[in-house]
C-alpha cells in the first residue's frame, strides 16, 4: 500500500467493528477495577478510558451491571481457554500429576492482574442485587465447563465434578483476597499442596489402585 492511499485499506466489517468496541470496553473496565476499584468504577470512566461514547457503550451494554457481568464471562472464558492446556491427557503421566500441574496453571492465571477485577465484583454483588443475579448465570456457565473439563480429563461424574470445581474456585479466590493483604508465596504453596492432596484420591485413577 502507497502512503497516503487510504481507500486502499480493507474496511473492517460491522462485525468487527463492534469486537472491537466491545473489547476496548472489557479492557477499560478492567483497567479501572484494578486501579480505582469498584467505587472507582464507573461507566462515564470507563467510556471516557476505552474513548467510546455514551451511545455506543450502551449499545452493547445499557447497564453497568450488564458490562462488569461480561468483564467476569470475559475472564472466565480465557481461564476455561487453557484448561487443555492445564489437564489435557499426556502420554505417560499420571491423573494426579496432570492435576499437580494444572492446579499450579490455574493459580498463576487467577493472580494475574485482571483477576483483581473478579474479586472486586464478587465483593460488590454483596450489595447489588442485579449484578449478583447476573454473576449467579456467569457462574453457572462456567461451572458447567469447569464440570466437562473434570469429566473429560479426569472421569469425574457431574455431582463430583462440580463439588470439586467450587472447592477449588473457592480456595483460589480466597487464595487471591489473601494476596492482596498479605501475600506469602509459601503459604499459596502449601494451600496448592492441601487442594491437591484433597483432590487426588477422588479421581477414578487413584481408587483403581
Amino acid at each position: 500500500m502507497e502512503p497516503g492511499n487510504e481507500s486502499a485499506r480493507p474496511r473492517r466489517t460491522q462485525q468487527e467493528r463492534r469486537e472491537s468496541t466491545r473489547r476496548r470496553l472489557l479492557e477499560a473496565t478492567v483497567e479501572s477495577l484494578i486501579e480505582g476499584g469498584y467505587s472507582g468504577t464507573t461507566t462515564l470512566a470507563i467510556e471516557q478510558r476505552a474513548k467510546v461514547s455514551r451511545g455506543a457503550r450502551i449499545h452493547h451494554y445499557p447497564n453497568k451491571a450488564a458490562l462488569l457481568a461480561d468483564v467476569v464471562d470475559h475472564l472466565f472464558s480465557q481461564l476455561s481457554d487453557h484448561y487443555e492446556e492445564a489437564f489435557g491427557r499426556v502420554e505417560g503421566v499420571s491423573d494426579a500429576d496432570r492435576l499437580r500441574a494444572g492446579l499450579r496453571m490455574l493459580w498463576s492465571i487467577y493472580r494475574q492482574p485482571s483477576y483483581t477485577a473478579v474479586l472486586e465484583l464478587s465483593m460488590a454483588a454483596r450489595t447489588d442485587d442485579e449484578l449478583r443475579a447476573r454473576l449467579v448465570g456467569v457462574g453457572d456457565r462456567h461451572r458447567a465447563l469447569a464440570v466437562d473439563a473434570a469429566a473429560r480429563y479426569f472421569g469425574l461424574d457431574a455431582e463430583l465434578g462440580r463439588n470439586l470445581a467450587d472447592t477449588i474456585h473457592a480456595a483460589m479466590m480466597g487464595l487471591l483476597l489473601q494476596r492482596h493483604v498479605e501475600p506469602d508465596e509459601g503459604r499459596e504453596e502449601a494451600t496448592l499442596s492441601l487442594i491437591e492432596q484433597m483432590v487426588v484420591p477422588h479421581l477414578p485413577a487413584s481408587q483403581e489402585r
